[in-house]
Order: structure tokens, then sequence, then C-alpha cells
């Protein structure tokens, strides 16, 4: 009506103009509103029609998005041809008049009829004129409850909630459903914004953020096809559908408020910053949102870089993501990048040379980061928050301030990975746990190897069989109820309980032998599993069990003799926790991974404060201390060893190597280290230990981590009265300890007169080696 008021035609009955209108749709080429008017250089501000008053106040219109809001403006041109429309429209009516409205008169006139009678056209114009009104009451009802419609800025889009390290730093911005790295419009390449317009929205800078050209020629396709092959969406529809309705639903409410938002966000928004929002949105597959986390995910670089294969590439993604994103479907992804440079050709946004060239382009596939910086930690860290504050995680920007020590972070996920791949077969997963002796602090945590993508499953968290890393627990409970002493001596030799059901147990040691009566350091050093078992029956598995849960244990315990050995599932942040409490002389402090929550309005300000308590004795977890660091001088766990740095620690491995551990610690930080694989199989092979496989991980990550946070600590705490490291004298230990030594003299003799009279001398002095070996097996009889 005011367009055709603005061509000089007035008092035109509503009918008339949609006539027109129609006329003019159908008898033309070219787009319904380019047909009509041509839009004139000049623009003038007029306040935009058909808006509710509501509606109007809540969009709140300003200078700032007047510029966007175009009028179109009729030309001398553009009247004359709508006179001739008029004019061939008058030709077309029944009267050969246009039915056009006297000034003070009506052309209607009310004729009664009956109401109820549904044959009568008039009750079928009014009832459904009457449904239309509902409708579109409805329909406005549902728009206008929406609140002020504004795209998000870029800082809005990466989230509410910032995790902070240890030091204070920010480490990333997390949002509640996705994670995103939004990048502004100019650090995307062109490729790629030419690629997604070619691909999703050739109409993208030609409409008002709907297209009915687009729609009607999507209809139309799709019917000749027999199936869907092209949508009507544009990009700013889409855009909505993402960020402000449920995508799921696809009533015609739903896209009617899809098409009123695009009309609104398209008139108060620029096209570049629609297009600048889209990608950094839209959902590309393998849990990757917006083109820089695509960019990485698929190609190990950032959206600038982009070439012109590779932004057609993720353009073709968008239509079906999770389906195209999948190595299996690799061949329907190319060809899907195909159609899309062909588009971009058909669109005039690259040459046909270009496009031939991106098409035989060989792409290169890299598996990138994981969209969220140090995912099992950050996980982790969000699901705490979460139990504490419940629902006001997400509701209010808040700063959640943890104990993440970026460097023990990058160095743990760095040689877990390294370390696993290197492995023995059978070994294909890993976890690591380090924390701070001083307060608790979990410094590092990483859950799995091979991409948090795949394997997001925390085995950091979750039990594994201890193995000979719970032996500790068993001699420290030996020490507190008197079942050992510092100058006690255990027996490895064959044992044999009778266990309640009548069965008879017998543990074995790793190497089937025996050592005879040995110290206690020699058992724990050497991992004697008849030693530890022993020593469990003197102090009482009640006993175990009560010491392992005072220094953190909560997993379940049975207190079987075999329990002695490590029978119990535990996780390795318990592991690491309960080694803590023996490192800090038994201090126990839970560990903790936030140290605070606040927010920036100051209405949550939540500190979590560590509690220590004195749960073992000091001085029996000095003795264990000592005791464990002959593990890594001397014993299983050589490993481990650290030049300069005091190292203590204990080496488990579970029946038939399921599972293989180091849990290990300086005076300043305990980590424990496990590895296995989640089928739980067997590991063939004696070589498959926690001393010969994981100590060496435990080595490699302590050794980065101290390149980065030099000791602070040079030592241990001393105990008074640590345990003997030498049996004590007596006449029979004598005698064994000189037969011993007469015996490695003459065995040193034999060798001397074997390497004398070697063959390379045989040849010059004709002399045999006889006698030599004679010689030698003597010193091996004594």
């Amino acid at each position: 009506m005011r367009m055709l008021e603005k061509s000089g035609i007035s008092n035109i009955t509503p009918k008339s103009a949609t006539k027109i209108f129609l006329h003019t749709a159908l008898t033309s080429k070219q787009p319904a509103s380019s047909r009509l008017f041509r839009l004139e250089p000049t623009i003038k501000w007029r306040e935009p029609p058909l808006l509710p008053g509501r509606l109007r106040q809540s969009l709140a219109i300003g200078p700032s998005c007047r510029k966007t809001m175009q009028t179109r403006i009729p030309s001398e041109e553009a009247k004359a041809k709508m006179r001739a429309i008029i004019e061939n429209v008058r030709k077309r009516s029944r009267n050969g008049k246009l039915p056009i409205s006297k000034p003070g008169g009506s052309k209607f006139k009310f004729e009664p009829f009956d109401l109820f009678d549904l044959n009568n056209q008039k009750t079928k114009t009014l009832i459904g004129c009457l449904s239309l009104s509902l409708a579109a009451v409805f329909v406005v009802k549902s728009i206008v409850s929406y609140p002020f419609i504004s795209l998000p800025s870029l800082n809005a889009q990466k989230g509410n909630v910032q995790i902070f390290d240890r030091y204070d730093h920010l480490i990333c911005t997390v949002h509640e459903e996705k994670n995103v790295e939004p990048v502004s419009l100019d650090r995307i390449s062109v490729n790629m914004r030419d690629a997604v317009i070619a691909a999703e929205d050739k109409s993208f800078y030609h409409h008002f953020g709907i297209d009915p050209a687009g729609i009607g020629r999507a209809m139309v396709k799709n019917l000749e096809a027999g199936h869907v092959v092209e949508g009507g969406s544009t990009i700013t529809q889409q855009l909505v559908k993402t960020l402000y309705l449920n995508p799921e639903d696809r009533t015609f409410i739903r896209k009617a408020e899809e098409a009123w938002i695009s009309l609104l966000i398209s008139a108060s928004h620029s096209k570049n910053k629609v297009l600048e929002t889209y990608l950094n949105q839209i959902y590309f597959g393998k849990g990757a949102y917006g083109i820089e986390r695509a960019s990485l995910a698929y190609f190990n670089k950032h959206a600038s870089q982009l070439s012109l294969a590779e932004a057609a590439y993720l353009a073709g993604l968008i239509k079906a993501p999770s389906e195209l994103s999948q190595k299996a479907n690799r061949k329907d992804a190319i060809a899907r990048q195909h159609q899309v440079l062909d588009a971009m050709v058909e669109a005039k946004l690259v040459s046909k040379l270009r496009a031939s060239q991106a098409e035989t382009e060989k792409l290169r596939f890299s598996d990138g980061d994981y969209p969220l910086k140090y995912p099992f930690y950050i996980n982790h860290v969000l699901g705490v928050a979460k139990e504490q504050i419940g629902d006001k995680l997400w509701s209010k920007p808040l700063s959640i301030y943890t104990n993440l020590d970026p460097a023990a972070q990058l160095a743990a996920e760095k040689t877990l990975q390294r370390g696993v791949i290197h492995a023995p077969r059978g070994i294909n997963q890993g976890a690591l746990v380090s924390i701070s002796v001083e307060d608790g602090g979990v410094l590092a945590m990483v859950g799995g190897v091979g991409g948090y993508g795949k394997v997001s499953w925390n085995r950091a968290l979750n039990p594994h069989t201890a193995g000979s890393a719970f032996k500790p627990f068993v001699y420290l409970a030996g020490l507190i109820n008197g079942a050992i002493q510092p100058d006690s001596m255990v027996d490895d030799t064959p044992l044999s309980l009778q266990m309640p059901d009548g069965s008879v147990y017998s543990p074995r040691n790793f190497d089937d032998g025996y050592m005879g009566t040995i110290t206690v350091r020699d058992a724990l050093a050497k991992s004697r599993n008849v030693c530890a078992v022993a020593v469990g029956q003197r102090t009482g598995m009640n006993n175990v069990v009560l010491t392992a849960k005072a220094a953190g244990i909560t997993s379940q315990m049975d207190a079987y003799p075999s329990l002695a050995l490590g029978t119990c599932a535990v996780s390795p942040l318990e592991m690491a926790n309960a080694y803590a409490t023996i490192a800090r002389s038994g201090m126990y402090i839970q560990p903790s991974f936030i140290r605070r929550i606040t927010s920036k309005d100051k209405s949550i300000n939540k500190i979590f404060e560590q509690t220590r308590q004195q749960k073992l004795p000091v001085e029996n977890c000095r003795q264990m201390v000592d005791t464990m660091m002959d593990v890594v001088s001397r014993g299983t766990g050589t490993r481990a060893y650290l030049p300069g740095v005091p190292v203590a620690g204990k080496t488990g491995t579970a029946d038939k190597a399921k599972d293989i551990w180091f849990v290990g610690f300086t005076p300043d930080v305990v980590t424990a280290t496990w590895a296995g694989n989640d089928d739980n199989l067997p590991v063939a092979g004696n070589h498959v230990t926690g001393g010969g496989v994981m100590a060496g991980i435990w080595h490699d990550y302590m050794q980065a981590y101290l390149a980065k946070r030099p000791a602070e600590t040079l030592a241990f705490a001393a105990p008074e009265h640590p345990l003997i490291k030498v049996a004590p004298f007596s006449i029979a230990n004598f005698v064994e300890d000189g037969m011993e030594q007469v015996g490695d003299g003459i065995e040193k003799v034999g060798d001397s007169i074997e390497e004398t009279f070697s063959e390379r001398h045989n040849r010059k002095r004709g002399v045999k080696t006889f006698f030599g070996k004679i010689v030698n097996k003597i010193g091996r009889i004594f």
C-alpha cells in the first residue's frame, strides 16, 4: 500500500494492491522487490511500518541501526511501470474497472447470510479469515514475547565461565553447551567466507534475512529430484535457529518465529556481522563449533590460513556434520567439497581454473587439539563446581581459580602419550595424577591418551588393580601396630595359609624364587610378595585396611591375605593422595582442584579451604619414606632415579600385567602413573612391569616438570630410627657371609684364568681354558 501510494496512486483497497503485486510477481523473472522498485542511493530514515508498539519498544531502534534500515524509494521510471501494470490489471478484471474506494465512502455493502451454512462461500471466507487472524495473533504473541534481539559479541560467544590456573593466569573461557574460539571476520580466510556463502546462501548479500525466491527454487528442485537436495533456509535463518530456537521443533509457529527474527536481525545488524557470528557458531563435526576450532580439528591450522580446497571441504560439512566428519564417509565429504566448488564457480566467487585445481589438491588431514584446553582437568573442575554451586554455574559470569599448573599438565599430557605409544604391545591406555605435597592441590591430571574426543572416560578417577603399589601400606601398618620393628627381619620362604573355606593360599614371588631371611628394606625394595603377605598376617589385615583408609584410600578393600599384594582396585587420584599423606609425615589433606569461585557481581564468593589432619604417626611415615627411597636407588624402581633429587616410591604390577604402576614422590610433588588397557586383557611378557614401563614414564614427566619448576625442598625429613639396611651380626650370618665372600673370590679367580687363556690367547700359546673353567665352577659351589 505504501509503495503504491509513493507511485501516485491513492485510495486503493488492500485486495487490489495484492492483485497488483501478485501479477507483477508472476509475470517477471526478477525478484518481486527489484521488479517494483529500485534502490536509490539516497536513503531516508523512516519509522519501520507494521511493527507493534511493544515490539518496536523492545527493539529500541536507535541511530546505530537506522543506517541499516533502508526504505526503497520508487523512481519515476518505476512509477510509470506501476501505472502500466495497474492498467493491465484493470483490463483483465471482469467489469473492466479496478475497484478503488472513493474518499468518504465505502464500496462494501453488507448482505445478510446464514453463518452456520458451511456451503455458503461467505461463511467459508469468514471462517478462513477468523482462523488466519487467530493464528496471526498467536504468532505475534509468541514473537513479541522475545526480549531484545541482538547478536552476541565475540567475547559473549566465548562463554561465561573463566578458568584460571594455580598462578591466577587465565587458561580458557568455557560455554555451557559448547566450547568455541570465536574470531573476527578479518581473521577468517576469504576462501572460507565465499565457500560458505556459495554452499549455504548464494543470495546472502541481496536479501533481508529470508529469501522467498530461494525457498521457491529449493521446492522446485526437491520436487524434481524426488527428495531433498536443496534447503531454503538462509544463513541468517540457520543462525537464528542455532542461537534462539529449538532446532528439533519443526512446527509452523517455529518457522514463523525463525523468519520474523531473521528479518529483525537483518534490519539491525550488518551482513558481515551476521556472517561472522554464523561462522563462529555453526557445527562442523568432531566436536568442533566455529570455524577456528574446525580448522584446528581437521587441518591443524588457523581459520585465516585455510586454502580454497580446505575451505570448500569445511563448508561442505555444514550440511551433515555428524556423518560427513567421520573417516568412513571421507569420500562423501570430498564429493560434497566438489559440489561446493561448483557452486562457487556458478556464483562467480572463484574461477573455473582455481576450482579445478582445488578439486585435485590432496588434503592433508591432521587431528588438532580437542576444543577445550586440558580437557580431563577442566571438565572435572566444571563437574566439581556444578556440585558446589548448582545451577548458578551458568547463570552469571564466573571465575574459577584452580590448582592446575600448566607446566605440569603439559608435561603430563606429552610424556604419558609418548610413553604409552612406546609401551609393550597390549598397553594402550594410561593415566597420571600429580599433587602438591605442601597443600594437596592437584597440579596435573590426565585421564587417557589418544585425544579426549575419542577417550573421554577419565581413567585417573576410576579404579584399577593396585598390585604391589599397595605394599607400603602393609609395612606401614606393621610398623604402627608393632608387628615389625626397625631392626626386624622377614622370611622370604615358602608360605601356605589355610583359608576359611578350607582352601590353601600360597603366595609366589615374581621370579618364583626365595631369598631367605632378609631385611624389611630389602623385602620392599625387591617387592617380595611372600614377605608382604607374612607381614600382613602378623599385623592383621583389618589394621592394614584402617591404615590405607587413614592415608586416603576410599575404595573397597576386603581384608583377605591377598590384599597385601594389592588385589583391591584404586584410582590414580586416590593412590597419589595416599602416598602424599605418607610424604608429608602422616598429615592428610583432601586433594583439591579448585581454590575459589567468584562472580563479577560478588554475589558468589566461595573459598575452598583445605583442612589438615594428622592421621598417621610421624615417625612411622618417615621410616617408610626412607625405606621407599631404596626402591628407587637399588630396587624395582631404579628407572625413576633423578640425579640430585631425592625420590621415593613403589612399583606395582597386577596379575598378568593387566595394570602396571609407579607411584613416586619428591619432597615437593607426588605423582601416580598407571597404564593398561580398557578391556582388562592380560599383557604377555615378563618385562611388562611397573618398574620396566611406568617408572620410566614417571621419570620423564618429573624431569620435564622440574625443568620448569626446580625443586624447592632438597631432602626428606629423616626418621629418628630408620629401618636397618643390613642384617644384624650373628655367627650364622657371619659364616654365611664369609662363605659367600669366599665363593665370590674363587669365582673371580676362575674368571681371570678363563680370560687369560681365552681362545685369542690359545691360538698364540696353545693352552686350553679347562683349568680356568674348573676353578670358576668351584667358586660357584661356595
